[in-house]
Order: structure tokens, then sequence, then C-alpha cells
């Protein structure tokens, strides 16, 4: 009789005798209910994830909660809500967090159609040219006409008495914030357009009811999904949804040590300022949004300045990269020879992946606390270049979560065919692969 990590392996490897690169997911992909709520960077195969959820389920009775340390914009959480499954998501990026909480939030549909009709009857009647917000350099990244568009829509979605449905407008509002600002969308990074294509129109309005309706379609096509699977009684999700704003590295509250039977993940490929800035793509939007309409209380620091959730992300800091680094080769062979190749090519690229591997060695001790003893660990990784060496990151993670008794199943290779990682904001090659790297906590 097999072995549940048998299983697991036979149902993988036997797909790809039927097709070579079916975890490329490669015409296979859309961003269907909540899953197209929000442009944000990276995100994960929506059908993959789920996918992987209903293997783990076919071989081990008893899978009720799944946990996403790097919880993004929500993908791993979407398909374990339509599974009726509790979760637990953690981000450092308040904007992620919202994005959750909407995708989690209540299906008070009717309502909702009708506080979308009042929030476009405020915005046709207001008149007012006060610029609501103010912060460090506003005038570079909005014109005068666009910051008057965008404070029109941000006084409706502040008339609006219920904070669920602001939260639903915030959401919707980040992404036509960041349509109308004046940095360039080749890059998540912060920069300025030429002079000749800064945006002053005022069709702000326009984009963000287009986006109101869209997704107030996606919404009304996840509750009939919900519904279908008896999981939508009174209109709110029968699973829990625990979302956090929090930095990973911090040790959990005691009621969430081993709490979760299965870990989902794609942490950061390295450190956000040279692969995908999530807090800078996340900065302007967060800079019009009321944060104090998330569940979570977003910390002070991480809205200083565009800089500020990125610092605080793993690797965003290079401080002390170097201190204790003998004890980081100890335990990866593999991170020992991609620093030994660095420090041969004099490359700044020492600082920033030892101080990435450090933060996210000491991110694993916190993540298997929440883990039950036997849950599945599955990793979405990418092996980034830096300096033009590729660094085996799925190597690496395997040793470190090896010594921390963690035992390897299997893992997949994937082709990315339409990742959404722009492609300008790699300092070196660009990634078209991913490893999968599945294990199990002992």
């Amino acid at each position: 009789m097999l072995s549940v990590d048998e299983k697991i392996i036979k149902k993988i490897h036997s797909l790809y005798d039927v097709d070579k690169e079916y975890w490329s997911f490669s015409g296979r992909s859309k961003r269907t209910h909540c899953h197209g709520f929000i442009k944000y960077p990276a995100m994960m195969v929506p059908e993959m994830q789920g996918e992987l959820i209903d293997l783990f389920l076919s071989v081990r009775e008893g899978i009720n909660s799944v946990f996403d340390p790097f919880v993004g914009s929500g993908t791993t959480m979407g398909e374990s809500i339509i599974r009726g499954l509790d979760f637990q998501g953690v981000d450092i990026n308040p904007l992620a967090i919202l994005a959750c909480e909407t995708k989690s939030d209540s299906f008070y549909l009717s309502s909702l159609e009708e506080k979308i009709n009042l929030l476009n009857r405020r915005l046709i009647l207001d008149k007012s040219e006060a610029v609501e917000v103010d912060f460090p350099k506003i005038d570079k990244w909005f014109t005068p006409r666009v910051k008057i568009e965008l404070s029109k829509i941000r006084r409706a979605i502040t008339a609006e008495p219920s904070k669920w449905a602001r939260r639903f407008f915030w959401v919707a509002f980040s992404d036509t914030v960041r349509d109308s600002c004046n940095s360039r969308t080749s890059t998540y990074k912060l920069h300025i357009k030429p002079p000749g294509y800064l945006n002053d129109t005022n069709c702000c309005r326009d984009v963000f009811i287009r986006k109101i309706e869209s997704n107030f379609n996606l919404k009304k096509e996840q509750r009939e999904l919900l519904k279908t699977r008896g999981l939508l009684p009174r209109s709110r999700i029968t699973n829990t949804v625990d979302l956090q704003i929090s930095d990973i590295r911090k040790k959990p509250n005691k009621h969430d040590y081993e709490r979760h039977d299965l870990l989902i993940t794609s942490p950061p490929y390295g450190d956000n300022q040279t692969t995908v800035p999530y807090g800078q793509f996340s900065y302007l939007p967060l800079m019009w949004i009321d944060t104090k309409d998330l569940r979570n209380s977003v910390p002070d620091n991480l809205l200083l300045n565009s800089s500020s959730i990125d610092a605080a992300s793993l690797g965003g800091s290079k401080r002390g990269a170097l201190l204790n680094i003998d004890r980081l080769r100890g335990l990866s062979k593999n991170f020992s020879s991609s620093m030994d190749i660095l420090l041969k090519s004099n490359s700044s690229g020492v600082g920033r992946l030892s101080s990435f591997i450090r933060d996210l060695d000491d991110s694993l001790d916190n993540i298997l606390l929440r883990m039950k003893s036997g849950g599945f660990l599955v990793w979405t990784l990418g092996n980034r270049h830096i300096s033009g060496n590729k660094i085996p990151l799925n190597e690496i993670l395997r040793e470190l979560l090896e010594n921390r008794r963690c035992s390897f199943i299997t893992e997949i290779d994937r082709t990315i065919p339409f990742k959404r990682m722009a492609s300008r904001n790699s300092s070196s090659q660009t990634m078209n692969e991913e490893k999968v790297l599945i294990m199990t906590k002992r």
C-alpha cells in the first residue's frame, strides 16, 4: 500500500506523462471571480493553486486549514475559500491585505448595487476642486487635474457609511490611482514618465466606474460559485478567514501554534528593491486610500515613504547582512557555494543575497510554529540571477527546512508563460521558470 508521500509523487508525476508542460498552465488560466479584483505584481496561477490543494485533499483526510505567510493579493486564499477551507494569510503590505479582505468580505450584492448607484450619483454632483490628500512629492506623481478628479472619488467613497462597501470601493480605487499617476507602467518601480506622456486627463471617474462594475460582476461570479457549493449561507462564507498585516519574522500568537494542515505560498524571489518592489507598487494607492477602513491597523512606519514597505520586507535591509554568515553557510551548502561565487566576482550581490536568505531563515521557525506535525509545505520559487549567477533558492530553502526536521517529498518544474512580472524590474536575467518545492513537517 502506498504511503501518503508516495501517493503525492505518483499523482504529480502521472501528469507529466500526459503533458510535459502540464504545470505551466499555458492557455488554461483565467483570472475569474475574485482573482480579477486587483492588479498586483507576480500573482500566482489560480488553477495551479487549486489543483495543488485538491491533490492534498485527495491523499489525506482531515485537511481543514491553509496558511499563506506571503499572501499577496490572495490567490491561495481565493482557492481555499471556494473549497470551504479555513485560511490564514500574513503580509507586510497593507494593500495586499485590503485586497484579501475584499475577496472574503460579505456578499450583500443587492445592497452593494444600490451603494454603487449612490456612489456614482455623488461623483456626478461633486463640483468641488478641493484636493483631499497631501504627501511628499504628490505633484511629481499626479497632475493638478488628476488630483482633483481622484479627490472627488475619494470623497464619494468616504461618504459611504458601510465599511465593507468602502473596502470594495478602495480596491477599485487602487487600480484607478495606478492608472492615473505619472509613473511608467512598464515597471512596478516608481519611474516618472517623460514630460509628453504625463497623465492630465479628467477620465479618472470613468476608469473607476468601469473597474467598480467589473469587480461587481466578479463578486457575483464568486457568490454563485460559493452558493452552488453550499458555502454561502446568509451571504457570508462559512469558513474562517484570518488576515494579518505583519512581519512573518515575528513570533505568532500562541493560539496560532500548530493551527494549519497545509501551507501553500510563493515567497519573494529576492530583495524587493531589485526584483519585484511590492511596496513601491502599492505606495501611491495607499497614499489615497483611508487605511483605517482595513480590519487590521496599519503601522505608521509602513507609510513613511515609497521605500518603507520594501525596506520592512525580506531582504529589505542590508544592515548586518554578513553577521552570523557562517551559521547560514553551515545550514545550506548551496547558499555557501553561491556566496563563494559572488565573492569571487567582487559583486554587490553578496549583501543582497545574504540579507535575503538571513531574513528568509529568520521567518522559517515562526512559519513552522503555525503548522501541524505532518502538515504539508508547498513553496513556489523562482531562482533569480544575481550578477549573472543563478541562485538555487529551491535548494537553499530545502536545506534550511531539512535542518528544521522537515522532509522532502518531491519537486515540480514549471515554465512561466505569462506571470505578470514587469521585465524591466529585473537587474539581470528575467526568470522564465519556477520550482514548486513540496515538503512535510515532521
